[in-house]
């Protein structure tokens, strides 16, 4: 028998203050299938600030709270990564859908954990790995793997962060944390994770890995204070690596620069050059798509309909991306088998951080699992 979909999934929101106000809610608000029920914030007047706001009904401090409400379906936890593991605890505690943003933990083990707990409590799950909903980064894949441009001998990308996480030295109070490599939020993992995953989505997983990271700002000042911390994060990631169908990889991700990015996708016969259209970062960007054949001929591709047809009326921002990702969270929920960055996928990511952080630390090439 087939599933009935439902008219409308309710949606609780846990952080609307930052980057859950910013990417997803509107986000959802521009899916027929959601509507966002309720926020929960560390304080009763930021939460009821929130909720105001964004015209949301109902606003609670507790996750547990919320979760445990009848109308709240999907559980979004949206707030630095140290209280994922608690807040997402609480949601799958409760029985609900879980959608937790990008890092999914500080560690592999507790993501690994994580992903047990959903798989037990028999919930759908996804993580804010927000590249493979892309619908120019779902062409590029499909056109990778139709030989558009012959067989895959390279990969590779240049990354310029100068306002992540640091800006000549200097940082705001709100992402301090980014400079303390045990909170699992910084360059390598967010900056150059996203990109490294959306690389193994388009063309192929890794297979090995080599990789150097660096910290060019030790001590950061802080713009607010005026007041100086110490950065254990790195803030200069170089990948080097073979996939698994034995293309080479050279990835670089540099604190400094104009920002911005070039992404190339080499093969036997041209190649695809891939950079930014709204100036934003890889994961939260449209990308602009370039075919350049063997020739020297150049062609800009345009994403066809059907990869965008799911979403529609959004404009560029940070919540484009997201918003293709929840529609298709949809259709797992309405009982569809559609392809998800789920917890399973987030502690991939997570191993492959893993070894680049021992190949860096070894100066020994790993193995990725």
């Amino acid at each position: 028998m087939a599933m009935l979909k439902k008219a409308s999934w309710g949606a609780g929101i846990v952080g609307a203050g930052g980057w859950g106000g910013l990417a997803h809610i509107p986000a959802l608000a521009a899916l027929e299938n959601y509507e966002v029920k309720a926020v929960t914030g560390t304080r009763a007047e930021s939460a009821q600030a929130a909720a105001e706001l964004h015209g949301i009904g109902s606003y609670y401090t507790s996750t547990s709270e919320m979760a445990g409400q009848p109308g709240i379906d999907v559980v979004v936890v949206a707030v630095k990564v140290p209280e994922h593991d608690l807040l997402l605890r609480e949601a799958l505690d409760a029985g609900k859908h879980v959608y937790s943003e990008w890092p999914l933990a500080r560690t592999t083990a507790e993501a690994e954990a994580l992903l047990e707990l959903a798989e037990e409590r028999g919930v759908k799950h996804v993580t804010g790995l927000q590249a493979r909903a892309n619908p120019t980064v779902c062409y590029i894949r499909d056109l990778v793997a139709e030989g558009a441009v012959g067989r895959i001998l390279a990969v590779n990308t240049i990354v310029t962060l100068p306002v992540f996480p640091t800006s000549n030295g200097t940082v705001d109070q709100a992402h301090v944390y980014l400079l303390d490599e045990a909170n699992g939020a910084d360059q390598l993992t967010i900056g150059a994770a996203h990109v490294l995953d959306g690389i193994e989505y388009m063309v192929a997983p890794f297979v090995e890995v080599s990789g150097k990271l660096d910290t060019h700002y030790p001590e950061v000042h802080i713009l607010e204070t005026g007041g100086s911390v110490a950065a254990t994060a790195p803030d200069h990631v170089l990948v080097n690596g073979k996939l698994a169908q034995n293309a080479l990889i050279s990835a670089q991700f540099v604190n400094g620069g104009a920002p911005g990015f070039t992404l190339r996708i080499i093969g036997t016969g041209g190649e695809l050059v891939i950079t930014p259209r709204d100036q934003l970062m890889f994961q939260m960007d449209r990308l602009k798509l370039q075919l350049v054949r063997t020739s020297g001929e150049t062609e800009i591709l345009e994403t066809p309909e059907m990869y965008t047809s799911l979403v529609r009326h959004l404009p560029p921002g940070p919540g484009y991306n997201v918003a293709h990702l929840y529609a298709r969270l949809a259709q797992r929920l309405d009982g569809e088998e559609v392809e998800l960055p789920d917890f399973t996928q987030a502690v991939r990511v997570h191993r492959l951080m893993d070894a680049i952080r021992k190949a860096s630390a070894s100066g020994v090439r790993q193995e990725v699992r």
